[in-house]
């Protein structure tokens, strides 16, 4: 039987592999199409994790782009999933518009990029400018209040156009600085509640100690009532993950039992495929807890071919390194599509599971003084609970404001960037 990641995974943040175009087609690629033959008996379609059914492992959760997906007329892992198993978070395309990505103005792309999360997902994030375009050259925004206005006529365009109850939609909170993220909130917040949620971005995303201080005063002003499920964009750390879990924690017991906190990256997508870094495990130390990697070297004639796989997964343990890395012609590495997408299911699952690690332990480690979960981390989930139960929460934001922004920096230097 294949293992099951989805399973007790309830209590934690939930993690969320940010699918690319490419792995979102590849695993329904007829066998026949498929360049050569997949290890001990496995099909291509068992590449697919979302599917409960694959041979090798299933995971519940991922997120994808309307920028790929509002155009994509082929099936895909994301529209041919089970939706009773399976939780899909699809983002806007938004910081594809900064990059030139989008194929037409964002104007005539916002309805279809609605219209695809209503179709497709399970919830969505509202078409947004993020501020970092602002810091493009040659990027026709050039003011907050520009990146502001485009996002608050994407939530009037969702709240007068949407049609699915069912789907839970997002804003977004942006800010290179804080002045910048109170400005925005400020903007964003009194159309709060025609939404069931809020996505955190920007320079100031892992800027906890701001962002809870911000939902403790929209809390009070009657504007989380709907509050269902809070995402990070852009984050696959370790000690941000269980942090999340702390937040998770303090939200369900003093806001609602019900509310979801997921973060996302593209690490098993981007990373791998670009640049053939895989995660090991993961590294603690006193202050952190960091995914070890590995990076393959450029060339297959590095490592013998015939040699075992040497990292274990469902996928790794059936393979050689030249299951991998095929020595393909064609390719200056030697790496064909088939050895990229299979990487990426590798990765998908040694990120999953090491992020359930972190988190068992640090639930584990929770009432103790000893152990491996880094202070840090461990003070900002009592600072989570204190924050959202008090009647002096800003009080104790300040006591405990060094170990919420434990992470702060570093959201400009680890992280995707969105």
């Amino acid at each position: 039987m294949a293992i099951d990641l989805s399973i007790h995974s309830d209590a934690h943040a939930l993690y969320l592999p940010a699918i690319n175009e490419s792995f979102a087609r590849y695993p329904l690629t007829p066998s026949a199409n498929v360049s050569r033959a997949l290890p001990g008996n496995i099909r291509v379609s068992d590449l697919n994790y979302l599917s409960p059914k694959s041979r090798l492992f299933h995971y519940h959760a991922g997120l994808h782009s309307a920028a790929f997906g509002a155009y994509e007329n082929a099936p895909t892992i994301i529209t041919q999933r089970d939706r009773e198993k399976t939780i899909i978070v699809g983002d806007s395309g938004g910081f594809t518009e900064i990059n030139g990505g989008l194929r037409e103005p964002l104007a005539a792309f916002r309805p279809k990029s609605l219209a695809w999360q209503e179709k497709h997902c399970d919830v969505g994030i509202i078409l947004d400018v993020p501020t970092r375009a602002l810091d493009v050259k040659g990027s026709p925004y050039t003011t907050l209040q520009q990146c502001l206005d485009v996002t608050l006529d994407s939530m009037r365009f969702a709240i007068e156009n949407r049609s699915n109850a069912e789907m839970r939609l997002l804003t977004v909170m942006q800010g290179r600085s804080g002045r910048e993220a109170k400005a925005w909130n400020a903007a964003v917040a009194p159309l709060q509640n025609d939404f069931e949620g809020i996505a955190l971005a920007g320079a100031t995303k892992l800027n906890f100690a701001a962002w809870a201080g911000i939902l403790v005063e929209m809390r009070d002003q009657g504007l989380l009532d709907k509050l269902r499920w809070i995402h990070v964009l852009g984050t696959a750390q370790p000690g941000v993950g269980v942090m999340l879990t702390g937040l998770q924690r303090a939200l369900r017991k003093h806001l609602h039992s019900e509310i979801r906190v997921s973060y996302d990256s593209s690490l098993a997508f981007r990373i791998v495929q670009v640049n053939k870094q895989i995660t090991t495990g993961i590294n603690y130390d006193r202050k952190d807890m960091r995914f070890s990697r590995y990076c393959f070297p450029d060339h297959w004639s590095a490592l013998d071919r015939s040699a075992r796989f040497p990292f274990s997964s469902p996928l790794g343990d059936l393979t050689t390194i030249g299951d991998f890395n095929p020595a393909n012609a064609n390719s200056a590495t030697g790496w064909d599509t088939l050895g990229m997408q299979m990487l990426s299911n590798h990765e998908v699952f040694k990120e999953v599971a090491a992020l359930q690690e972190v988190n068992r332990l640090a639930e584990a480690e929770a009432a103790s003084t000893m152990g491996e979960t880094p202070w840090p981390i461990r003070q900002a989930w009592n600072g989570f609970d204190a924050v959202f139960s008090s009647e002096r929460p800003m009080t104790e934001l300040v006591r405990y404001k060094d170990f919420l922004n434990h992470y702060a920096v570093a959201a400009a230097m680890e992280d995707d960037d969105r």
